[in-house]
């Protein structure tokens, strides 16, 4: 009895012995790194349609700077494109942190499901620029950037509704706020 009580003692132990050694060894996988949890979809499509959509409005800007006449005009503009310019660098910074391209799908198509990329026609933008320095071309970029801004404000409630980065809805509030308040002023010098 006792020699069969060595067997089953010794192969128990061997048996252990060998589970021991499997469950102690680390494991030679490697896993990739955990996705970025700290956004989401919507974020990061917010910020690549917002990236086009700021450029746009920074380059009428440059153009009301150049050729308004009137001063007030110019002073927006002005501010506008300041506004914007420090957005943009917020934005691509974040979209280059994410490891996600700055710029969204080229084909026009490609967000037809939330409203379409937030942009002006390009032949709108071209009659602006063809349009001589004065009165004419004061009220026509004040209407331009009033319905620029306003698709402005429309892809920033999108955010504000489905985003999750606190940083990038804090953005879309403020650009709420802004583009909100330009409009309404835009609206008051056109009455003038």
């Amino acid at each position: 009895m006792t020699r069969c009580l060595l067997v089953v003692i010794l192969f128990l132990l061997t048996g252990c012995g060998s589970a021991l050694t499997a469950t102690t060894e680390p494991a030679r996988t490697e896993s990739a790194p955990a996705p970025d949890s700290s956004y989401n979809d919507t974020d990061v499509m917010f910020l690549q349609m917002a990236v086009p959509n700021h450029k746009q409005g920074m380059a009428l800007a440059d153009l009301a700077v150049a050729r308004a006449t009137r001063t007030d005009v110019r002073d927006l503009a002005a501010a506008v494109k300041a506004t914007q310019s420090d957005e943009l660098a917020e934005m691509e910074t974040w979209l280059t942190k994410w490891n996600q391209p700055v710029a969204a799908d080229p084909d026009p198509n490609a967000h037809t499901g939330h409203g379409g990329m937030h942009g002006t026609d390009p032949a709108v933008v071209a009659d602006l620029e063809s349009t001589p320095a004065g009165p004419d071309f004061d009220r026509k970029f004040l209407n331009l950037l009033t319905g620029h801004q306003h698709g402005a404000v429309e892809l920033a409630r999108m955010e504000q509704k489905d985003g999750f980065n606190p940083d990038t809805k804090s953005l879309a509030d403020r650009i709420v706020k802004s583009r909100t308040a330009q409009i309404q002023q835009m609206l008051a010098y056109l009455e003038q």
